[in-house]
């Protein structure tokens, strides 16, 4: 069987707005998972904070496991890998959805008797009434699946796709609190089908290191309450005066 290396996995995120751009922010990435331990998780945030970069490592499900507990099957392998963001809502701006885009690729090596799967979901978000809008269900964004029960298997593989999901908020009045949460999920997994455990074994590896944003979030927005509009050809910029939110053109 075919030797896998793991290589790194690149994630991009960006925001993009259309109105506001610069004050929309990501803050307080992290993540976590058997997929992406954060001990071995690079987060690289841009200087504006509008866009970060993740490089993963060893995102790779492998069966049989190696070194399985006594009470985890040696035929079942599932990574799951956590991200979790903020993103800072400025005055007089409202989210109205997020658009994901993957473009990722990998590698499967597949014994027979050996399936797997690649999914991703969009698991909950949070904060000025997002929660209360949309299914409370995780809602799929990706998925790619191998059924491999009649001959050994090699593939290179690649996962594209491109998904709005409405997350409509409240407007946001210029409070701290002004922040949608919002956590995804990805789930890589590989089984030995029964009557192939003593023979077969198999490996799916997520590759992205070479591709440019393998996965790549944009906040999709619009200007709510009271703001006024931007004036063609001039650079506005919002600010807290005596309490009150007030648009400043130059």
């Amino acid at each position: 069987m075919k030797t896998l290396i793991t290589a790194l996995s690149f994630l991009s995120l960006t925001t993009a707005t259309s109105l506001y751009a610069a004050d929309f922010k990501l803050q307080n990435i992290r993540v976590g998972g058997v997929g992406c331990p954060s001990e071995l998780t690079t987060i690289v945030l841009a200087p504006d904070a509008s866009s970060a970069s993740l490089i993963f490592s060893q995102f790779e499900s492998r069966v049989p496991v190696l070194n399985a507990g006594p009470k985890v099957s040696r035929n079942i392998s599932t990574l799951n890998c956590n991200i979790f963001l903020d993103v800072k809502v400025p005055a007089g701006v409202k989210l109205d959805a997020l658009e994901v885009a993957y473009d990722m690729r990998g590698f499967t090596t597949l014994d027979r008797g050996v399936q797997g799967s690649f999914k991703s979901f969009l698991v909950s978000k949070s904060g000025l009434g997002t929660e209360s809008v949309g299914s409370r269900n995780p809602e799929t964004l990706a998925e790619r699946s191998w059924f491999n029960t009649f001959s050994n298997q090699e593939e290179d593989f690649t996962v594209s796709a491109l998904k709005s999901i409405a997350i409509p908020s409240q407007c946001a009045r210029g409070s701290a609190t002004d922040i949608v949460s919002i956590r995804l999920q990805h789930t890589l997994s590989s089984q030995i089908l029964a009557g192939f455990e003593s023979q077969s074994q198999g490996s799916i590896t997520m590759d992205t290191s070479d591709i440019k944003g393998g996965l790549r979030l944009r906040a999709l927005t619009s200007s709510c309450g009271s703001q006024p509009q931007t004036q063609p050809g001039r650079n506005c910029r919002l600010v807290r005066v005596g309490g009150r939110t007030q648009q400043v053109c130059i």
